[in-house]
């Protein structure tokens, strides 16, 4: 809570400053000077967190103007992220952009390490699967441990896209992706360290977590379990009309693709198809000022089974961030925990108001202050088949088997099967954008139901969409 409360006063602390600097020459009405050139923006990331520890490093995020012919588009976007958790967790991106490397195509490259020692795991099917936040509060009579709904996670992804015009803004796109992801139980010794006995976590042997229950009772397969690796192929059509790649205020992106992972290539043995299909629209209320904007997307298996651990990572065309999460978080419903909703089909809905309340030029750069009101929806529309897995479980293993469940275990507890319904959330943002493409962004979400967490901060770049 004290680290939310120091970054709002830092960002209005920034905003103060800023508006000072317009010299009261507000110019939101007018068109804005075209830029040539590379264009960049860099942003130290320092933060805390008490289990984590420090965050430290910085990202850069370059933008190339060329003559200025395509501004506020570009013809180059370079981004580099680096940083690190004192406690082990970090963040390596490096991603590029570019509509003439390949004449006539536009080109999509991202590479990206990201360790995490505290990947959130809820279960599957959204609220089929029980969110017990007592279980993770050590000040409730029912504290299991903070670690509960974790495990440690390292991934590495890999990807190329290439959009190919088949007229003004009808693409057919083609791409390959590829990951390798570690899953293993939270190393709770980490966390421990230099702590004393009465602040430690209970280790995973007396107090295992919602992953090693379900690894332990074979809900996830034994094959599964530590992740693996796999690659996908993609191919699809991109429809495109907007006026701004990074900040529209007009135009529509529907993408409709199709990704296949073949089973002899990787570790999973996998051997599926999914179907994405996204669709993204903007409305100009107020030319300048005021804009309302929507996403509505679908993501799918069509045939095959999807490993577990791959099912949190949504499909995309173009990668604008490092992190690709979902349902649930900073990219897709702000407010709901991490892979919350998270199954085999999945359906979700962005919708907010953007308003541009002030313009300025600050050190030769034309800069802007935007806030954007926004609810956000999801939920599980095909299920992973966990019931089914379950019943097949409670045969071999009655409830009434201590040593296979554990003691004091109820079902109510972790499962309630046929209650997933819609996962809601709503919230305000702060944006504050460097000539159109560099935007530095601030999101305050909160949840309709408990089950979903209680709310989420986000600071980060860019537009949700």
């Amino acid at each position: 809570m004290k680290m939310k409360r120091f970054t709002v006063l830092l960002m209005a602390l920034l905003v103060s400053v800023v508006v000072t600097a317009q010299s009261d020459q507000d110019t939101t009405s007018k068109e804005p000077e075209i830029k040539k050139g590379w264009n960049f923006g860099v942003l130290p990331t320092i933060t805390y967190n008490s289990d984590l520890g420090f965050q430290y490093g910085a990202l850069v995020d370059l933008y190339n103007y060329g003559d200025g012919k395509l501004y506020p588009n570009y013809y180059e976007r370079i981004y580099v992220e680096w940083s690190r958790f004192t406690k082990g967790s970090g963040i390596n991106n490096l991603s590029f952009e570019s509509n003439r490397l390949l004449k006539g195509r536009t080109i999509f490259f991202d590479v990206m390490y990201n360790p995490d020692d505290q990947y959130d795991f809820i279960g599957m099917n959204g609220y089929e699967s029980m969110y017990n936040l007592d279980w993770i509060d050590p000040s409730t009579q029912d504290y299991k441990t903070r670690m509960f709904y974790k495990n440690q996670t390292k991934l590495f992804r890999i990807k190329m896209d290439v959009l190919n015009p088949i007229n003004k803004n009808l693409n057919w796109t083609a791409g390959v992706i590829f990951y390798n992801i570690g899953v293993d139980t939270v190393d709770i010794g980490k966390f421990n360290k230099g702590k004393d006995d009465v602040d430690k976590l209970p280790s995973n042997t007396s107090q295992p977590g919602l992953y090693q229950r379900y690894t332990n009772w074979g809900l996830i397969p034994e094959s599964q379990k530590n992740g693996g690796s796999l690659m996908g192929f993609k191919a699809g059509l991109v429809y495109d009309t907007r006026d701004n790649w990074t900040s529209a205020n007009k135009g529509i992106w529907t993408e409709f693709v199709l990704m296949y992972v073949p089973p002899f290539i990787g570790s999973a043995n996998a051997n599926y198809m999914k179907l994405s299909l996204i669709h993204r629209q903007y409305f100009t209320i107020v030319k300048h000022k005021l804009t309302f904007a929507y996403r509505v997307g679908y993501q799918g298996v069509l045939f095959g089974e999807e490993p577990f651990y791959a099912q949190p990572y949504m499909i995309n065309v173009t990668i604008k961030n490092s992190m690709t999460d979902g349902l649930g978080g900073k990219k897709t419903i702000r407010g709901v925990k991490r892979n919350r909703v998270v199954g085999n089909g999945k359906a979700w809905l962005n919708a907010e108001f953007r308003w541009r309340f002030v313009n300025f030029d600050l050190f030769r750069q034309h800069f802007y202050l935007a806030t954007n009101l926004f609810t956000d929806a999801g939920m599980i529309i095909q299920k992973t088949p966990v019931e089914k897995r379950y019943d097949e479980i409670v045969a071999e293993h009655p409830l009434t088997d201590v040593a296979f469940w554990g003691a004091g275990y109820n079902q109510s507890d972790y499962f309630n099967f046929g209650g997933e319904k819609l996962h809601v959330s709503y919230g305000i943002g702060l944006r504050i954008g460097m000539n159109e493409n560099f935007v530095v962004s601030v999101d305050y979400g909160r949840t309709l139901n408990h089950q979903d967490g209680v709310s989420g901060f986000y600071i980060g770049l860019g537009y949700l969409f």
